[in-house]
């Protein structure tokens, strides 16, 4: 009967320690955290999205044309991303996720341009930038 009364306590402190694991991911320069980050991948910030559900963290990068293709490289022999393609009038990767094998943590991340005339991938280099968001989350999604 003793435990009958414990178990539900020991649930609580179970559940207390997940959250708290939970709790340690925060905004950052992820790719950072993750490895040793190319130079020409600039960090520009990271906020939480409250709108989004899960309300993941964002952190965003930017890449120059010239180093588009050494970052798109890096990204897919590093995290899987897939290769940009060029749809109507941008160049986009579509969404790639995986979890961190060391944290558990979630990440989910997507390169790509702004409109561009840049039909061809030569061409990278007179795209002035490509944006690189990498999204965290403290929770499965």
């Amino acid at each position: 009967m003793r435990i009958n009364k414990l178990l539900p306590w020991l649930f609580l402190l179970g559940a207390g320690g997940t959250q708290a694991a939970a709790a340690e991911l925060a905004c950052g320069d992820f790719l950072s955290q993750l490895g040793k980050k190319p130079t020409y991948l600039v960090y520009q910030g990271c906020q939480q999205n409250m709108e989004r559900q899960d309300q993941p963290f964002e952190a965003r990068y930017h890449v120059d044309g010239t180093h588009a293709g050494q970052a798109e490289a890096y990204m897919r022999r590093t995290y899987g991303l897939p290769r940009l393609k060029r749809y109507c009038c941008a160049w986009d990767s579509s969404r790639h996720s995986w979890r961190d094998r060391r944290t558990g943590y979630g990440y989910a991340m997507v390169m790509a341009t702004g409109e561009t005339l840049v039909r061809t991938r030569a061409d990278w280099p007179r795209i002035a930038r490509f944006v690189v968001q990498v999204d965290g989350y403290a929770q499965d999604p």
